[in-house]
């Protein structure tokens, strides 16, 4: 049986995690959107699709809901955001 030193196990170990690191590279820029506009802007809309459609949510439910109904919703947003931050700290603090 012949065991290899341990340098010589390092070096193919380094060799293999930079042929590894090529082929994901390969495959994530495989799995990229194309920049099928080639404008920067376009590209960054396609690469961030969760928050422009969010963002259009936002925009269209704003506009469609009455003035005051709109301020209610705030105001029960920001109890259930106040309230969703002494949960989660309570649970960090329980946590450690």
């Amino acid at each position: 049986m012949n065991k290899l030193s341990l340098a010589e196990r390092r070096a193919r170990l380094v060799e293999r995690c930079a042929e590894q690191r090529t082929g994901l590279g390969a495959e994530l820029l495989a799995l990229r959107p194309p920049a099928v506009l080639g404008h920067p802007l376009a590209g960054y809309l396609v690469g961030h699709k969760k928050l422009v459609m969010g963002a259009l949510g936002t925009a269209l439910a704003v506009a469609l809901v009455r003035r005051k109904r709109l301020l209610a919703l705030a105001g029960s947003g920001m109890s259930a955001w106040r309230m969703a931050q002494g949960a989660l700290a309570m649970l960090a603090r329980y946590r450690n």
